[in-house]
């Protein structure tokens, strides 16, 4: 199997687990994820048809160069690494990965059913928390949570995937991986256009195609023009799908976005060599990209209760709730780990 050029024996590129552009892709994604929940909160809570067609047009399309990316990368980085039949994966590590997913779940992902729950029924009781505990064993705890829920089930299937990768049949993976696409994703963006689901909020299948994707582009892909040229295709698809489509961008959102990925994710590999540790700042995005993620939507949605963003000129809400969401999800991540047994887990 072609390995990557840099991946061994380099110390700007490998420190043990730690690989440079992993690192950069986990603080970059983590502020990616931020400003388009941002956009995407925003337009939610006060509707798209407020904004005007421009404004709409505009923010919508620096929402998907900006963000769109960053969960695919997340999971494609996460693939990259956990299925490398190259690296040392035992049990013992994916069942703290597993337990890091079910504390999350228990902790974070019941206090927010629990928020959504008593905000409802305007009232604490048994009846409440028995509510909000389905809510949470169902996956219906905020929408954000279903890329916890799925790497839960990820890492339960790591060791199966890992027997396939093994193999170094590259022809095999490209077919589970045409499958994966053309069913689960094609199939996906058909039923939401029909308004219609047989999917669960999970969206396992989805993220165990980024998840391979991680590693066959790992493993196989360059930077080259081909890529260059679907990558670019994929983000003007999007951007046409974004100005013709005023619902909830369902085909950017399965269908499109998997060349822009694997676009970023080689970008990164060739050129975010140095070491995270070298920029203090980035190193302070990738050590608490996951805690960030967590929690961030905290803060949206208290701002677009607090104040009006429909008040401020184009734009300054925007950079307002990004500053205060990243900073203070940066701040309250670094408040928890002061908790020992919360330190381990966020």
């Amino acid at each position: 199997m072609p390995r990557p050029a840099g991946y061994k024996g380099s110390s700007a590129a490998t420190r043990g687990w730690r690989v440079a552009c992993f690192e950069w892709a986990r603080a970059l994604g983590c502020v990616a994820i931020v400003a388009l929940h941002v956009y995407t909160t925003l337009w939610e809570s006060v509707g798209r048809a407020s904004f005007g067609p421009v404004r709409a047009f505009v923010e919508g399309s620096l929402s998907i160069v900006l963000g769109r990316w960053a969960v695919p990368v997340f999971l494609m980085v996460t693939g990259a690494l956990l299925l490398d039949p190259d690296k040392d994966v035992r049990w013992e590590r994916l069942a703290r990965y597993v337990g890091r997913m079910l504390f999350v779940l228990a902790t974070f992902g019941l206090a927010f059913c629990l928020i959504e729950s008593v905000y409802e029924h305007r009232a604490v009781s048994l009846a409440v928390l028995g509510e909000a505990l389905w809510h949470l064993v169902s996956a219906q705890s905020w929408g954000h949570l279903w890329y916890v829920y799925a790497l839960l089930g990820l890492y339960v299937l790591t060791p199966a995937l890992r027997r396939l990768t093994a193999l170094r049949n590259r022809r095999t993976v490209e077919w589970m991986l045409a499958a994966l696409y053309v069913v689960v994703l094609g199939g996906m963006t058909v039923l939401h256009v029909a308004q219609h689901t047989l999917f669960p909020r999970v969206n396992l299948l989805p993220a165990l195609f980024y998840y391979l994707l991680g590693w066959y582009t790992w493993a196989y892909l360059r930077l080259d023009a081909r890529a260059v040229g679907l990558g670019a295709t994929s983000v003007a698809a999007l951007l046409v799908c974004q100005a013709l489509d005023h619902g909830e961008m369902a085909l950017p959102q399965y269908c499109l976005v998997a060349p822009y990925g694997v676009l970023v994710f080689l970008l990164l590999r060739r050129y975010a060599v140095r070491p995270v540790d070298e920029v203090p700042v980035a190193a302070l995005l990738a050590d608490r990209s996951f805690g960030v993620y967590v929690i961030h939507p905290v803060f949206l949605h208290v701002l677009v209760r607090v104040l009006d963003p429909l008040a401020f000129p184009p734009g300054v809400y925007e950079l307002l709730a990004f500053a205060v969401t990243l900073g203070g999800s940066l701040v309250l991540v670094d408040a928890v780990r002061r908790i020992p047994v919360v330190a381990r887990y966020v």
